[in-house]
């Protein structure tokens, strides 16, 4: 910004209210990447978005900027450190606009979320003041720079203000033609005892507007305007220089300071570095968060933390087929519906049912839910199949369809559960993506194991029917990317798989090229690091001491790894 930040009070919202303010905690029970006590973001919810958002009338709302995200997600995840120093750095604009945020993976939010016909996360909208419907929000670009992202917004509020000419918002026409002094203060407030101008040379330039905006907080003090390059008052003020600011008094017609931004700006960055200066002479360091822990010291203590969940992949599949297929609201069909029927086929197919008795000779036993959750994936496909492929599903169809399948085989799916094996160390962590990835795993496992004595067994289908659903239907847009981009070029499915064992083999290596990538980033859980799996504290044998695969040790270990599975039990995993 290019004044010093404003000191703000933080209003606090009452739960019970329809309204949505800073401060406000948002109803819900899913994790939110956002604190309401510290971070200058308006969380809202499925109470208080439409009457927050589209507060017509009441002619003194602000617009708004909504990020509309999963908790879930890792690039929101990564995103919303960048979105809060967003918020941050517009606080001074909340007259004008607020920076707003709602957690679309949470199932209290789903109706509002599919009324804005969220595509993928984070997706970002502005809505410009005296919205009344979704209808009105403009799309907007998920940019990786504040600077860029400032820009962006400062140019809808243009926009927005061009068509309505808010009496109350920063005046961003530049200065018409004048005959008096007198004229320069019209339209200030009785209060407003200073003008300040902003000369610029591009009338498209955003650094006036926003140092308007900067100043709306002054608004019932300060008098803010834009005067072009080719202005007499540029002559008359010997102005050769742009952008440059001019402060006037009411009542003087020679202005009380007049300066380069750019003066201004080397000023703050002198008394900076001057400030650094000092504090490297007594140096404090911060401690960033320990990604370190005690595995490889101390191997027999993390072992216990990693094995597969029953409980992690029916919370997965549940949430992934109810939740994120029907996230749009929008009809399945074409690619879409083809995805999902593939999908469902193989879960009804090839979903564990059983696990491994390792005390007793690898005996098989039946886990305890998965059964009758194979007969929901059964009754699905076998639902897409008659409705056919050819014509558009609704999703509250298949909603509702879910339901009655998840009700006719007495609810396999432990929904009020919490994550096993996937829970992170803390609730911004891990959770659905990682179940997602552990059903993936054991699925192709499975299907290796029944398959592999098949002669016509073929091991592609399965693996591009993964990828066909996760390019469909997987909410967080860059991970998507990545995943297409990795599946179809860098690390081409068509081309990596040739035997059977490739049919778990090659999910493995694509994981591990993922964890390379995501390691030391801010969505690695401190607790459970990025190793290349599986780490040597899991299995010595399967890592020489330069991190080489033994490729016949891994095959068996992920084999066994993803076929002993912890059942559910009353609600809970057993041990």
């Amino acid at each position: 910004m290019l004044l010093p930040a404003f000191i703000l009070l933080t209003s606090i919202t009452f739960a019970t209210a329809s309204h949505a303010d800073y401060g406000y905690y948002p109803k819900g029970s899913n994790p939110t990447l956002y604190d309401s006590s510290e971070d200058s973001i308006v969380q809202l919810d499925e109470t208080t978005f439409n009457d927050t958002v589209f507060c017509n009338a009441d002619e003194n709302c602000p617009s708004y900027v909504v990020e509309f995200y999963s908790d879930w997600c890792g690039h929101c995840r990564s995103y919303a450190s960048l979105y809060k120093n967003l918020a941050k750095d517009l606080r001074g604009w909340s007259k004008v606009v607020k920076v707003a945020a709602i957690n679309c993976a949470d199932p209290f939010n789903e109706n509002t979320c599919k009324a804005n016909g969220i595509l993928f996360f984070p997706y970002l909208k502005y809505f410009p003041r005296n919205s009344s419907d979704t209808f009105y929000g403009v799309k907007l670009r998920p940019y990786q720079s504040v600077a860029e992202m400032r820009d962006q917004i400062t140019q809808v509020i243009m926009q927005d203000y061009a068509i309505n000419h808010f009496e109350d918002w920063p005046t961003f026409d530049v200065l018409g033609d004048i005959s008096t002094y007198g004229e320069l203060w019209s339209g200030a407030s009785e209060s407003a005892d200073h003008m300040a101008i902003v000369f610029e040379s591009d009338p498209s330039a955003f650094v006036g507007a926003q140092l308007l905006l900067d100043l709306t907080k002054y608004n019932d003090k300060l008098l803010a305007r834009r005067c072009l390059k080719g202005h007499p008052l540029v002559d008359a003020l010997h102005i050769t220089d742009f952008p440059t600011l001019a402060v006037f008094r009411r009542g003087d017609r020679t202005p009380v300071l007049v300066a380069e931004l750019r003066r201004l700006l080397l000023s703050e960055l002198e008394e900076f570095l001057h400030a650094t200066d000092e504090e490297t002479k007594n140096p404090s360091f911060a401690i960033g968060k320990n990604k370190t822990n005690s595995c490889f010291e101390n191997p027999e203590k993390c072992k216990p933390l990693y094995y597969v969940s029953e409980t992690d992949m029916l919370k997965a599949m549940r949430y992934s087929l109810f939740r994120e297929v029907a996230r749009n609201g929008g009809p399945l069909v074409g690619a879409n519906l083809s995805a999902l029927y593939s999908f469902v086929d193989i879960l009804a197919n090839n979903f564990p049912t059983v696990t491994l008795d390792t005390t007793n000779n690898d005996t098989e036993l039946p886990l305890s839910n998965s059964p009758r959750a194979v007969s929901v994936f059964a009754h699905m496909r076998d639902f897409l199949d008659a409705h056919g492929l050819e014509e558009a599903l609704s999703v509250d169809d298949w909603q509702s369809e879910f339901v009655r399948a998840e009700e006719q085989f007495e609810n396999p799916f432990p929904i009020s559960a919490d994550w096993d094996h996937c829970k992170g160390s803390t609730p911004q962590y891990r959770g659905y993506t990682c179940g997602l990835w552990t059903t993936f795993h054991a699925l192709t496992v499975s299907a290796y194991k029944t398959g592999q004595n098949d002669l016509t067994f073929r091991p592609l289908p399965i693996l591009q029917s993964i990828r066909d659903y996760v390019l469909s239907f997987f909410g967080c847009e860059h991970c998507r990317k990545h995943f297409q981009k990795m599946t179809t070029r860098t690390f081409k499915m068509e081309a990596q798989v040739r035997t059977t064992e490739d049919t778990y083999l090659y999910l493995w290596r694509a994981h591990n090229i993922v964890n390379a990538r995501l390691k030391g980033r801010d969505t690695e859980d401190p607790k459970f690091l990025k190793y290349q799996f599986p780490p040597m504290f899991l299995c010595p044998d399967c890592q020489d001491g330069n991190g080489r695969m033994n490729n016949a040790e891994v095959q068996s270990y992920v084999l066994e790894y993803y076929s002993r599975i912890r059942p559910v039990r009353n609600g809970t995993t057993t041990a």
